[in-house]
């Protein structure tokens, strides 16, 4: 490892608060902004096709709810197993770390393999529940049995870094997950620009970028440099173990299980009162917004481990000082993304729609659905620390009662009332309720605790 026990935990306790946190959570918003740029250079790509370009984006549009429980089960392998491996070798029981990580990558498998088996078993009944239909469905029907096909390089390249960054190189795990990103711009550019092979050029790329991150993170484990080192008795499951990966990888996994369905219920939503290119469009919108929310997750995600070791030693002011912190970087991240996207929104437009036709409905939707973004930083921002501050059921209760009981509600049911105004007002509408109910919970779980907090200086 490449820091004592005894230095992490003096800086927890001591270091500045802002020093912490940008130090646990810049690294975590690189990973999933390069992440997240698989995503968005496939659609910049494709809206971009000379012929069919909304259509296509269209399909890829269709298709996300498949990626996206993809993603949440590899969430819950890979940050399950990633936490209890940290745990492990913290109590210096590293065979157990060892065997949680060889459990992980079985466990992977197994689910990919099973997952690719049964989508082309039922492939017509999931494309029929997904609404694919029209002229965008022979480009959702390219793209996803390609990006199916290769599941399990999928499922790896999301999950191997994590746990390299379990076993003490962040760096490290960074720079693969960015190898493959840059490598998946080269071959989109390949495939689809010279090639001209629209979205199956954009799925076989990401294929691609996917298995080299894949083989370069096995290639990590199998060689000398990685402090765990795996035999063949490590890959043999264990129920202790699986039940300690499932443990904490449900919070993440139920979090994109429920984006998911908000995916499917927009998507029927979207068709039905804009029409299949509609779809094309939210795609184009939500890949904007990917840009600006990556960064809020990530610092979200470094604030847990501030504030869960403070919490539990019973600091309670640092580890609320370091929430506070947080959401104020959210907030004002947020508020440059808005600025950015209300003063410029032709020019964000312009990076996924080519069609003419259809941008003056893509600019009217871009500042309607993002005009109170900075909102959308109090769920996410409370939920990371009330997951990890004896709050595991309330963060998941909010986490569902915010995607499926509020917003999915509010796509599917503005539009029956508003029109497609209702489409694109559905997600502030959505945030300012959930802010609301997120900070009744929050104020209401910690109440004793905050009137309990010494009033001395946060150290």
């Amino acid at each position: 490892m490449n820091r004592n026990k005894t230095e992490i935990i003096d800086d927890l306790e001591q270091k500045p608060i802002w020093k912490l946190l940008a130090q646990y959570s810049i690294p975590t918003a690189l990973g999933l902004i390069v992440n997240s740029l698989y995503q968005v250079v496939n659609r910049i790509f494709i809206g971009h096709i000379k012929e069919g370009g909304t259509l296509a984006l269209s399909g890829i549009g269709y298709t996300m709810p498949i990626t996206t429980i993809i993603l949440a089960i590899s969430a819950l392998i890979a940050i399950g197993a990633s936490a209890n491996i940290s745990m492990r070798l913290g109590e210096k029981q590293k065979e157990r770390a060892e065997k949680t990580a060889g459990n992980a990558f079985t466990y992977v498998t197994i689910v990919s393999l099973a997952i690719t088996i049964l989508f082309f078993v039922f492939k017509q009944q999931i494309l029929g529940l997904l609404g694919i239909t029209g002229q965008s469905a022979s480009y959702a029907d390219s793209y996803i049995s390609i990006i199916i096909l290769g599941t399990i390089f999928n499922m790896f390249s999301f999950t191997l870094p994590v746990i390299i960054r379990a076993d003490g190189r962040p760096t490290l795990s960074a720079v693969i997950t960015l190898v493959g990103c840059i490598l998946n711009i080269i071959l989109d550019t390949i495939l689809i620009l010279g090639l001209h092979m629209g979205t199956t050029g954009a799925a076989i790329a990401t294929v691609i970028s996917q298995s080299i991150v894949t083989a370069i993170g096995f290639g990590y484990f199998i060689s000398r440099h990685s402090y765990l080192r795996l035999s063949k008795a490590m890959f043999l499951p264990a129920l202790p173990i699986l039940k300690s990966i499932l443990k904490i990888g449900i919070v993440p996994f139920t979090n994109q299980l429920s984006i998911s369905i908000t995916q499917l219920v927009g998507n029927y939503s979207l068709a039905l009162h804009g029409g299949e290119s509609s779809v094309g469009v939210m795609t184009a919108i939500n890949s904007i917004l990917l840009i600006f929310l990556m960064p809020i997750h990530g610092i979200g995600q470094g604030l847990q481990p501030i504030a869960g070791y403070n919490y539990a030693k019973k600091n309670y002011k640092r580890a609320f000082a370091v929430f506070k912190l947080a959401l104020l970087w959210n907030t004002v991240i947020l508020l440059i993304g808005l600025i950015l996207i209300q003063v410029f929104p032709a020019f964000w437009v312009s990076l996924f729609i080519n069609d003419p036709s259809l941008v003056p409905l893509t600019l009217d939707g871009l500042r309607k659905f993002t005009f109170l973004l900075p909102l959308a930083t109090v769920v996410p921002t409370s939920l990371s620390f009330m997951m990890l501050t004896g709050k595991e059921k309330s963060s998941s209760f909010l986490s569902v009662f915010y995607q499926i009981g509020l917003f999915a509600f509010m796509i599917y049911a503005l539009p029956l009332i508003w029109g497609m105004d209702g489409l694109w007002y559905s997600r502030p509408i959505s945030d300012i309720i959930g802010s609301a109910v997120t900070l009744f919970f929050f104020i209401r779980g910690y109440s004793s605790i905050i009137k309990e907090m010494r009033k001395e200086p946060v150290k």
